[in-house]
């Protein structure tokens, strides 16, 4: 049997003038040249970038488990009695630190456009064929790396500024309820105390609590060593035997929803063609339980060229 005398071949002869198929894709209309590339190097990297950021921020068991041990480990190692000097330190260290995220990432930009996208665009003006062909290969990598760049900068300071609002936030609900050290040296002096006295209070006063160094503490008065060495490995080992069962459990959940996406998005695709020899696409979808099963029918119009 010849190929012409193929069902597939007489069925396409009758569809389609010729028996040749073309497949266009829409135009984007952006034209050619320097403006249709610098279109689409925007539509990318703002593409790009929402990527990487939604692969930051999208959560899953793990990430939540995750994020939990790092709350738990802030409460338990941050000094409560931080000073209004060291929140006013640490706040300054944030903005530096964002600042310094920021000039990474412009020196980067510019390093990409002085060193890559500006000889790019020189052979526009040389050969616009050449640039046409290699352009798109050239800024792709690029694109990709200032869009990772960006959501990395982006997600790092949004947690600096977290961690600076906490501790000012911290500072002010404090100094509501018990004052300032300045409202503490008045009351003080107002009291008779002379200045050894308000030393010492002030130095009670901003004495570092720790709850983890006050737990630490209270198992090394354990006698004898034999129960002080029990308690305090029992101690040690709980939280990182805790820490590492959340993440298999939190794994195990993770993989759990992934299989039944997968199960979920998983189906069979069958293509018939009606007495108009139309294409008619059946898509044969699982649902949640495998007993049943959802039947899409899409009738495709196919457009002749």
């Amino acid at each position: 049997m010849g190929l012409i005398s193929l069902a597939s071949r007489v069925i396409r002869n009758t569809a389609v003038s010729g028996g040749i198929r073309v497949i266009t894709t829409p135009s984007s209309g952006n034209g050619g040249g320097f403006i249709g590339w610098l279109t689409n190097v925007g539509k990318s990297l703002l593409s790009g970038l929402m990527t990487f950021l939604g692969k930051i921020l999208s959560w899953t068991f793990t990430k939540l488990w995750g994020g939990f041990c790092v709350a738990v480990s802030f409460i338990w190692n941050f000094n409560w009695n931080i000073t209004d000097a060291e929140i006013a330190a640490s706040t300054d260290n944030s903005f530096v630190a964002v600042a310094g995220l920021v000039g990474q990432a412009i020196g980067k930009t510019l390093g990409y456009l002085i060193c890559g996208a500006l000889p790019t665009l020189s052979i526009l003006a040389i050969n616009p064929v050449v640039f046409e062909s290699i352009a798109p290969q050239i800024t792709e990598e690029l694109l990709e790396k200032l869009s990772q760049e960006y959501a990395v900068v982006i997600a790092q300071s949004a947690r600096l500024f977290l961690q600076a609002g906490f501790l000012n936030l911290y500072g002010s609900i404090r100094r509501a309820f018990r004052g300032s050290d300045d409202d503490l040296k008045n009351r003080l002096k107002a009291a008779g105390a002379n200045e050894k006295k308000i030393t010492e209070e002030l130095e009670a006063r901003h004495k570092p609590f720790v709850i983890s160094q006050k737990i630490q503490e209270g198992i090394d008065t354990i006698t004898p060593r034999a129960l002080h060495a029990l308690v305090d490995q029992a101690y040690q080992e709980f939280g990182m035997a805790c820490a590492e069962a959340g993440y298999v459990v939190a794994g195990a959940l993770d993989a759990y929803v992934f299989q039944k996406n997968l199960t979920r998005n998983e189906g069979l695709i069958e293509i018939q063609f009606d007495e108009n020899n139309k294409p008619i696409v059946k898509e044969y979808k699982i649902g949640t339980d495998s007993s049943q099963q959802s039947i899409i029918t899409e009738v495709l119009n196919v457009v002749p060229h």
